[in-house]
């Protein structure tokens, strides 16, 4: 498994909850969820602390389920602008680590320190002080995995959780990681792991050991695709933020941890990632011209669509309105998804910005932004996100299997 990269992943920590855990000494020790709204359908948690999981609660789960497993939990609103401010601080630290720092997600990073090894004293010296740093600085703990690949690196952080270490070298593969059934691999949700279990591979290394040409001919493309992420052969650059393709962005993407295909609960994370990556525009000063919108389905299918603005903005009602249609235009409905992201390009100073004389909503995002801190991100929610209605669903399937090559291509 040759690879002359050496990848750091870094999770926080059940971060959300361990962030109101940290505001609140009474909520310590205690069974919290973050995001929930009890009495509200299709409201569902979005953290749940570590002492909230032995009852089988975890983050995407419906409160009323959340309730019913753990009565006496404590259901926190979410402060958004809080966790984003911290996870600002992380990012800092990993900055004077390596300068090949990519966040995926407001609780995930990737840093390649490949070019720092023997700066820092070796893998274990960087891990090791790297955790006790976020430790000491932000009272918080993190989880990190170091392999030769992204993928690997992510599993290890997941290994040893919470407040781990795990270091993955290529020898390490088959005792550490093959082992693991195939729902540890990430991208691997309940019906692509139905869909190996149905072939008889149940663990990493069944899959690893496979016929190509079995997986070629159940799961397209995507079948060799994935065994050679987990034999490590496939890896991706740590991309740092401004250095992707084409010019500078600003965006943020969630990784959901279980598929969903209810365009309702679709709707609302979309919304929550389109006012992040608002405020992040804000408070940069920032105003861009063109909105990407990333969706990455079951199977790994992964598709990008785009729409430009005639002026460029960072109001999230015209960001949020655009990213919806390309939404409602583009998805396969009744597909799985697991990843949405926003994006948005072709940056200028917030100054340049041509406005409107009778704009006074963008006035009031300061005023929204400290509401959200003080009282969670669903203090206030806009109309349009209330009901969902379709106007040109692209196809009516519903997948219990990876999408087809014909599929893609009328998707594409």
């Amino acid at each position: 498994m040759p690879s002359p990269q050496t990848i750091l992943h870094v999770d926080m920590d059940a971060f959300f909850a361990s962030v109101e855990q940290l505001r609140d000494p009474a909520l310590r020790g205690k069974p919290v969820c973050v995001g929930g709204i009890p009495g509200q359908d299709r409201s569902v948690v979005a953290s749940a602390s570590y002492e909230a999981r032995p009852y089988g609660i975890h983050a995407g789960m419906p409160v009323g389920q959340a309730q019913r497993l753990c009565p006496h939990a404590i259901f926190v609103r979410a402060r958004g602008g809080v966790y984003l401010e911290i996870s600002k601080r992380v990012v800092a630290i990993l900055n004077d680590i390596s300068d090949r720092v990519e966040p995926s997600s407001i609780d995930e990073a990737y840093v390649d320190i490949t070019g720092v090894l023997k700066y820092w004293g070796g893998t274990e010296a960087i891990g090791m002080g790297l955790k006790e740093r976020v430790k000491r600085e932000l009272h918080l703990t993190c989880s990190v995995g170091i392999a030769p690949t992204r993928t690997l690196a992510k599993m290890g952080s997941d290994l040893r959780k919470p407040d781990g270490l795990t270091i993955i070298t290529p020898d390490d593969v088959e005792r550490l990681i093959f082992p693991l059934p195939v729902q540890k691999v990430p991208g691997i949700g309940p019906s692509f792991q139905e869909a190996l279990n149905a072939l008889g591979i149940t663990t990493i290394r069944q899959l690893a050991e496979a016929d190509p040409q079995a997986l070629f001919k159940r799961f397209g493309v995507n079948g060799p695709h994935l065994q050679d992420v987990v034999r490590g052969k496939l890896n991706w650059e740590v991309v740092p933020e401004g250095e992707g393709p084409g010019e500078k962005s600003v965006g943020n993407s969630r990784t959901f941890s279980q598929d969903s295909d209810d365009p309702e609960q679709l709707k609302i994370y979309l919304l929550t990632i389109v006012q992040m990556v608002a405020r992040r525009l804000r408070e940069a000063d920032l105003a861009g011209r063109t909105l990407t919108l990333t969706i990455r389905y079951g199977d790994f299918h992964t598709v990008t669509h785009r729409k430009s603005f005639s002026l460029a903005t960072n109001d999230e009602n015209d960001l949020f309105r655009v990213a919806w249609g390309l939404f409602e235009e583009n998805y396969l409905l009744g597909s799985p998804v697991r990843l949405l992201g926003v994006s948005v390009s072709r940056l200028s100073a917030r100054s340049a910005r041509q406005t409107d004389l009778f704009d006074k909503e963008s006035k009031l995002y300061p005023v929204l932004d400290a509401l959200r801190d003080k009282f969670g991100e669903d203090v206030i929610r806009r109309s349009s996100t209330l009901e969902v209605h379709f106007r040109k669903p692209k196809d009516n399937i519903h997948f219990s299997k990876p999408l087809t090559n014909e599929q893609r291509r009328r998707h594409d």
